[in-house]
């Protein structure tokens, strides 16, 4: 079976929708870039043509923009958003977004959002730059080239200091209730992103990588620490299933022909060797993933840091049982709880059958893992 012909097939599992049909989480396409100076009148400008270009191609998907509010995205709206962005002051920190989800409550197949960093912080921030797509834009004619382009693309213009593309959970904007669905499908599928707190990582990744995805994009600075591009080129060539492509400021790694999800006991042997390569680069003490969620599963610090060391070894230390639907024997003694009931939290014997909670405005009971303590 091709790996796109997986990911269809595992895609229906990765996503939900709320009894209205709502959809809150889905499986996306994504590439979210770091850069520098963010401040800067030229930076703003670029910001703007990127959004323009990314509009003028998916104008049809696109619905609704998030500029100091949430609002419909209309050709006046797009133009006052881009120029009270030209206006404002270099200390000023804006967020900018088009998606199209229509309310903030729901997920977006297609989206690209902004936030840059204010000129009083220096070097001491980034700004960052974020592209959704439908994971199945690569089944598309082209759909692997015209994802390659755009990455490349958005690497050329932003100058990207570093970044990553690949297969995410996407949440709606309002995205706290979710989070343990994101936790949860990040620990059965490593090849996951977890990518909700991306403003978060602006403070963190300043020096330092994320780590890797099927995309991962490194700057001629940042790999000035591992001897500079030529040594790290030939590092990289004897891995055949390592693609390298130079951007105008640094390099660009595709691990394999199409983005994989792997799983604990299989992690795609692509991203293990160019994790190998590059994990000099990744931040060292790293916050946690995530920092709320309404029943408290959650992504702490020891499981983020297991989350960023994932590939390190052929045993992934992440773990955890796929989820239960209700009626159905619970398969491991623990703790699960269920996003149809706020407080659900509570232990289970293995063989005990999993509760119904019936009328729930979630849908279907799912119990997912949440550890044995």
């Amino acid at each position: 079976m091709s790996l796109l012909n997986e990911l269809k097939k595992k895609a229906p599992d990765l996503e939900f929708e709320l009894p209205n049909g709502t959809p809150v989480i889905r499986l996306g396409l994504i590439v979210t870039l770091y850069f520098r100076e963010g401040y800067s009148l030229e930076s703003k400008n670029t910001i703007i043509e990127c959004f323009r270009k990314f509009r003028a191609e998916f104008k049809q998907n696109l619905n609704s923009q998030m500029y100091k509010r949430y609002g419909k995205l209309t050709d006046t709206s797009f133009a006052k958003a881009a120029s009270s962005i030209l206006k404002t002051d270099p200390n000023e920190q804006y967020h900018w977004q088009m998606a199209s989800a229509e309310t903030a409550f729901s997920a977006p197949e297609f989206c690209i959002s902004t936030s840059n960093s204010p000129e009083v912080h220096g070097d001491r921030k980034r700004s960052y730059l974020k592209v959704i797509l439908p994971w199945h834009y690569l089944h598309q004619p082209n759909g692997v080239e015209n994802y390659h382009n755009w990455v490349l693309h958005l690497c050329n213009e932003t100058k990207a200091d570093h970044g990553y593309g690949g297969l995410s959970t996407i949440l709606p904007y309002d995205y706290h209730s979710y989070a343990p669905m994101e936790f949860q499908l990040a620990t059965q599928y490593p090849g996951l992103e977890v990518d909700s707190l991306i403003a978060n990582f602006k403070r963190e990744l300043l020096d330092s990588t994320k780590g890797v995805n099927w995309y991962t994009i490194i700057s001629n600075r940042l790999l000035g620490k591992l001897g500079g591009v030529e040594n790290f080129c030939s590092t990289v060539k004897p891995h055949t299933n390592l693609e390298l492509f130079i951007y105008d400021h640094g390099v660009i790694i595709r691990a394999g022909s199409f983005p994989e999800l792997g799983t604990p006991e299989y992690l795609p042997s692509a991203y293990v060797d160019i994790n190998s390569i590059v994990k000099p680069l990744r931040i060292s003490n790293p916050d946690q993933l995530q920092t709320y969620s309404p029943d408290n599963i959650t992504f702490d610090q020891k499981s983020s840091a297991l989350w960023y060391s994932r590939f390190d070894a052929l045993d992934s230390p992440v773990k955890a049982p796929s989820r239960i639907e209700a009626g159905r024997a619970c398969t491991i003694s623990g703790y699960w709880y269920s996003p149809a009931k706020a407080n659900s939290r509570r232990y289970f014997e293995q063989g005990q059958l999993m509760p119904e909670f019936k009328g729930s405005s979630w849908g279907a009971t799912l119990w997912y893992w949440s550890g044995e303590e």
